[in-house]
């Protein structure tokens, strides 16, 4: 085994923070807001954050780690 092999972004989040939890957490929040609300605007408007959320934590932030530790 290589000592000296970096970590991946995701290895070094913990349980809540990994992929799988973020996408789950977003639709279980839509998924409450229709039911709670039975309100589309009011789901779309969750849904419109939600997706920036998505975007920033498993898009924008593991390629700026990819970037940033060449």
């Amino acid at each position: 085994m290589d000592t000296n092999a970096k970590k991946g972004f995701w290895d070094s989040k913990p349980f809540w923070c990994q992929p799988w939890s973020i996408i789950s957490f977003g639709a279980l929040v839509l998924i409450f807001s229709f039911k709670l609300f039975n309100n589309v605007i009011i789901t779309s408007f969750l849904g419109l954050f939600i997706l920036v959320w998505w975007i920033v934590f498993l898009i924008l932030v593991p390629n700026s780690y990819k970037l940033i530790n060449k």
